[in-house]
């Protein structure tokens, strides 16, 4: 089974835990934050030589988003919304606030 390139996210109804199987970066990335940030809710069960992680996860933090937008944005809005988060990004990488 060379190249496995699975994620799987398993559980039963009613459910507090789920088993999650992450090869893709991200999630990978996301779950290894968890488990720093909540060692108690988030436990990395296995690790494997390919980078991909087994966890388990409360079954509250699963999520499925549709990510489109739904809203059109003019093309004004859109030009002050790069600005916000220019500003949000500048803010955070400087650590206060520019003029």
């Amino acid at each position: 089974m060379d190249n496995m390139n699975e994620n799987v996210i398993e559980f039963t109804r009613n459910s507090e835990t789920a088993t999650v199987t992450f090869c893709q970066g991200r999630f990978v990335s996301k779950v290894r934050k968890l488990a720093e940030r909540y060692p108690e809710e988030v436990q990395i069960t296995h690790e494997n030589e390919d980078g991909s992680i087994v966890a388990h996860i409360p079954t509250s933090y699963i999520m499925i988003s549709n990510r489109k937008r739904e809203v059109e944005y003019t093309e004004e809005e859109l030009a002050t919304l790069r600005e916000r988060i220019a500003y949000a990004r500048d803010i955070k990488l400087n650590g206060s606030e520019s003029d």
